[in-house]
């Protein structure tokens, strides 16, 4: 990592954990936990924010990070349509539970992962046996691959459970029938009933989360696995895919495929993070990737501000016409990412 990058790095690592967590959503709280854990050297701050997840999980199993109310936005977009809690988001904090149950082997670590892995195995589901996104209805997200996959098969592998890794497998199947499609490109949410999309935008958080799923989970497919050649080919195509739209700035638009979107930095910190991983795990063999991969993190660096605070990040719930400012996932996301460049 650069000097440049690192003193930023430092910056926005000192925010972050400065931040106010009352309100923060489960998956924003994972991808701060995932960042900081990445760059280090911050095990207090870690240990009390995921024993506060695993303090207030639910009866269910859900890890809840303080709680799990009706999630309301600073913005509506018509796709959210009402009231929204989420089944998908509270494992995401799984990853960063199951990290620490590797670095210290406190069972209590496995135990909350297990009790958040009962729970997804048996939520109600659609017919193909798809995880929810909403509890309201029968909708897939592909931002749910990010949540649930890579912590179902790191506890599967873990935990000596091979069925919870081929459910892992199982859900990048079940979401590619309905939103990957044959530019590579992911749709962003799909219902059951009716049979329709709720968003069929390719959004770039969206492409974004399945990219970082698929690179996620691939690092915990064992050896040899049925899935891996389903999830490599579908995560090459998303990828090749991604790397046309690139804006020559370095960023990605918001929607991939619209120019008229403003210039959006979380969706380019997803790929960019993607793009470095599967070139550093041989995924991807092209230069130009990770070439790319640079571009992003660069340009992403101009937006970060003296107090670190990284800007240009599309509001919750992200989507077309998302106003941009500073988020928590922006945060997160900025030092995950960052700690692939070193």
């Amino acid at each position: 990592m650069s000097s440049g990058l690192e003193t930023l790095v430092e910056q926005v690592a000192e925010t972050t954990t400065d931040w106010d967590f009352e309100h923060a959503i489960e998956w924003e709280i994972a991808f701060v936990l995932d960042g900081i854990l990445a760059v280090g050297g911050y095990d207090e701050f870690v240990r009390e924010l995921v024993d506060r997840c695993i303090e207030t999980q639910t009866s269910e199993g859900q890890l809840a990070g303080g709680s799990l109310t009706v999630f309301e936005g600073e913005w509506e977009p018509d796709w959210t349509e009402g009231e929204y809690t989420s089944v998908a988001d509270p494992s995401s904090v799984g990853h960063s539970v199951l990290e620490l149950y590797d670095r210290t082997g406190d069972d209590r670590y496995l135990d909350a992962a297990r009790r958040q892995y009962e729970y997804l195995r048996n939520t109600e589901r659609t017919s193909e046996g798809g995880i929810r996104q909403q509890r309201s209805r029968q909708s897939l997200c592909v931002d749910g691959l990010w949540m649930f996959c890579p912590f179902m098969a790191r506890y599967g592998r873990l935990a000596d459970e091979p069925e919870a890794v081929d459910d892992a497998v199982h859900q990048f199947e079940v979401q590619a029938r309905h939103l990957h499609t044959e530019s590579g490109l992911f749709r962003h949410t799909w219902a059951e009933q009716p049979d329709r999309f709720m968003n069929s935008a390719f959004w770039t958080g969206g492409n974004g989360f399945a990219l970082m799923a698929l690179v996620d989970t691939l690092e915990f497919l064992p050896d040899g696995h049925e899935g891996e050649e389903t999830l490599t080919e579908m995560f090459r195509e998303t990828a090749a895919a991604m790397f046309e739209y690139q804006d020559r700035s370095g960023f990605w638009h918001n929607i991939v495929d619209d120019p008229h979107e403003p210039l959006e930095t979380s969706g380019t910190l997803m790929t960019a993070y993607a793009l470095k991983r599967g070139t550093d795990m041989g995924i991807l063999s092209d230069p130009a990737h990770a070439e790319a991969a640079e571009r992003a993190i660069s340009v992403c660096r101009g937006v970060v501000s003296d107090e670190g605070r990284v800007g240009r990040v599309a509001k919750i719930p992200g989507g077309r016409n998302a106003p941009l400012g500073v988020e928590l996932h922006g945060q997160g996301l900025f030092l995950l990412t960052a700690s692939q460049f070193s």
